[in-house]
């Protein structure tokens, strides 16, 4: 049977921990390492809902991209969301692995992801940070497409009902800068590597008006530009464990809504 740690041993040989920020909190949350695997579940989120797909599907490890807390955690509040979540996967005896910023600058991580997923090819990466790791990615797409075909084409293909976008000079895009996630703070790099668009999420106002006129920057909303690298981790997990029961979540976990 396997093994937690040997999961982890796969996992940190494709985004070591130490590649993580320092705020961040990365690896194994809580769990026994030598317990063995039933199923895993992969997920962008931790919520009640992916406690019970654990459940139903009888998977005991489930890896994460986002964590649940950053920081130090002295006690558990009975009122805190959080808290609430370790509470109830630890009672449910479901150990969980996160992989955050680790996995963001890793090579073949969200970002890396994100680009394929809008049908760029992935050329490098936005800010490199060493040989094998850096931070978001830069990708070519096959042809130049006027922006107006650009932007449906990212709405349509990331199932986002609205974008907002500081307006840049170029009448059609097809060199674009992407980092999942918060990224905004990257946008000097993505200025620096003449791109035509930058896309990533949580874009503060005032970063736009930095953009404005030099390229366009498209705010594409945090799960949406993310939420793909649940469907990765399960298949590269499942290329060293190929016998063993590894399922990506079927449920959306944002909280956030829109009213179109």
């Amino acid at each position: 049977m396997t093994q937690i740690r040997e999961v982890i041993r796969q996992l940190e040989a494709w985004a070591p921990p130490d590649w993580a920020e320092s705020y961040d909190t990365v690896g194994l949350l809580w769990g026994e390492p030598d317990r063995s695997v039933s199923a895993i579940l992969t997920a962008l989120d931790i919520s009640p809902a992916i406690l019970q797909e654990a459940q139903a599907l009888s998977a005991n490890l489930v890896i994460t991209h986002h964590p649940i807390w950053f920081g130090q955690k002295q006690r558990l509040l009975w009122d805190s969301f959080a808290d609430r979540m370790i509470y109830d996967f630890i009672r449910a005896e479901v150990a969980v692995y996160a992989m955050h910023t680790n996995l963001d600058h890793a090579k073949e991580g969200v970002s890396f992801v994100l680009c394929r997923a809008l049908g760029l090819k992935p050329e490098s990466f936005l800010k490199n940070e060493g040989g094998d790791h850096g931070a978001g990615y830069v990708g070519v797409g096959p042809t130049a497409l006027p922006v107006e075909d650009f932007l449906k084409h990212v709405q349509q293909t990331l199932g986002i009902p609205a974008l907002r976008y500081a307006r840049g000079p170029q009448t059609s895009i097809q060199r674009v800068a992407v980092c999942g996630g918060a990224g905004s703070f990257l946008l000097p790099e993505a200025l620096k590597m003449g791109v035509d668009a930058f896309l990533t999420a949580d874009i503060p106002y005032h970063r736009f008006f930095e953009a404005q006129g030099r390229l366009w920057l498209i705010d594409i909303g945090h799960y949406e530009s993310e939420v793909r690298i649940a469907d990765h981790i399960a298949a590269y997990l499942q290329q060293s464990f190929p016998t063993l029961p590894i399922f990506s979540t079927r449920i959306r976990t944002s909280p956030i809504e829109y009213w179109i």
